[in-house]
């Protein structure tokens, strides 16, 4: 299984899209939540990564 490292901006640009959200004229308040929702999404990305058992961080 390979395992495709997904970066901080290809997720916070997913989750605009799902929101319908343009970034280049968005509202502070609304790309301040939009922030918080991507911070949710990587921890839950990660915490997936984890359970795999074929998983290994490259660090400790």
């Amino acid at each position: 299984m390979v395992i495709k490292m997904t970066s901080h901006d290809a997720i916070r640009r997913w989750i605009a899209e799902q929101m319908c959200l343009d970034l280049e004229v968005a509202d502070p308040a609304v790309l301040a939540y939009l922030d918080e929702v991507t911070a949710v999404a990587e921890a839950g990305y990660v915490r997936s990564l984890l359970k795999l058992e074929s998983y290994r961080p490259l660090v400790g």
